[in-house]
């Protein structure tokens, strides 16, 4: 007899499969459905764990839950990492914010005070430490900032 699962996931991304696995960890019985796992969003999306760089003026909430789960991804990966024996493309480099002209660079200017009046580590850089950091970047760049709390995980690797 087939037994009845306690909990169904449905999508496996890297959401559904992050709740399907801890749900298991408790003990319950899980099922997944997708009918094509990792062929979604997940395949081309750009992995962004991104909370200050994504900071926009009015969303003081929402930055907040997206800062606070951002800073369990460093424990989480390690600890899916021991789980799977592999790594899946986890990166703590941070976040480049651009501007390319000076219009671009007022308005950056004005969201970077927003959110450091957040208390969200951003920093603001001169052109040739932008180009020290990401040297491909165009010479005409203005100025920028680094998000160094900001990190990525390839969501590719995360659920294949």
């Amino acid at each position: 007899m087939l037994t009845r699962p306690d909990v169904a996931v449905v999508g496996a991304g890297p959401v559904g499969l992050a709740i399907a696995w801890r749900c298991a960890q408790r003990g319950l019985r899980v099922v997944v459905h997708d009918p094509a796992p990792g062929s979604g969003a997940s395949h081309v999306a750009a992995g962004m764990l991104s909370p200050v760089a994504e900071a926009y003026f009015g969303e003081h909430e929402l930055t907040g839950l997206l800062a606070a789960s951002a800073a369990r991804w460093p424990a989480f990966a390690a600890e899916l990492a021991e789980a799977v024996g592999t790594g899946f493309g986890y990166r703590t480099e941070g976040t480049i914010v651009v501007g390319l002209t000076g219009d671009d660079l007022a308005e950056a200017r004005r969201l970077w005070s927003y959110q450091q009046g957040l208390g969200l580590p951003i920093t603001p850089l001169r052109p040739s430490e932008l180009r020290d950091r990401e040297p491909a970047l165009a010479l005409r760049v203005r100025g920028g900032a680094v998000a160094p709390g900001d990190h990525q995980v390839d969501p590719r690797r995360l659920v294949g």
